[in-house]
């Protein structure tokens, strides 16, 4: 059986990130993610071992110096699969959680083939039983040992804002819409 010990998570300080970050540091995880320069500090405090920014120019060769991962969690499919393969250890798993352009895909392909990656793409909605995908997180969450943040709360007359922020800008955490 394969040990899964490497973990690159993009957008360590997105909403998913976080959680994200925690939980692989609470399995035992070596934990390497991205994030602006103002969150370092903080994905650090929540078991991130490497935390680099993702605008550096020499990102994947920071990613591999720390060791290829042996799974990468990425939200935007779109801009980086071919970089998840080129930085990915051999035989790898990469799960997309995000990206919704139909042209995602490997712009070298052959150098994708030969790190045999396994790409799954999850969607809540193509989740067959939500009890057994979210078992494990509500025991952590009522141990104590998960939260996640909320960064910013919102009354709903103002989602058009939490959107604009949502998109436009970083965070780290949630963006919660109260009714």
């Amino acid at each position: 059986m394969r040990n899964w010990s490497r973990r690159l998570v993009h957008g360590g300080s997105g909403g998913v990130g976080h959680v994200a970050v925690r939980i692989a540091a609470a399995a035992g995880a070596q934990v390497t993610t991205t994030a602006a320069p103002a969150y370092h500090d903080r994905l650090r405090s929540l078991g991130a071992d490497a935390v680099l920014d993702y605008d550096r120019d020499d990102l994947a060769e920071a990613v591999t110096a720390v060791g290829a991962p042996d799974v990468v969690l990425d939200h935007r499919l779109d801009d980086y699969l071919q970089f998840d393969a080129d930085i990915a250890a051999k035989n790898a798993r990469v799960v997309g959680i995000g990206g919704n352009s139909p042209e995602s895909g490997f712009s070298n392909t052959p150098a994708a083939r030969s790190k045999e990656p396994r790409v799954h793409l999850l969607s809540m909605f193509n989740t067959p039983d939500f009890r057994a995908v979210l078992d494990r997180p509500a025991a952590l969450m009522s141990e104590g040992d998960l939260a996640a943040e909320a960064a910013r709360s919102y009354d709903l007359a103002e989602v058009g804002e939490a959107h604009r922020v949502a998109v436009e800008d970083s965070v780290c955490g949630k963006l919660v819409v109260e009714p």
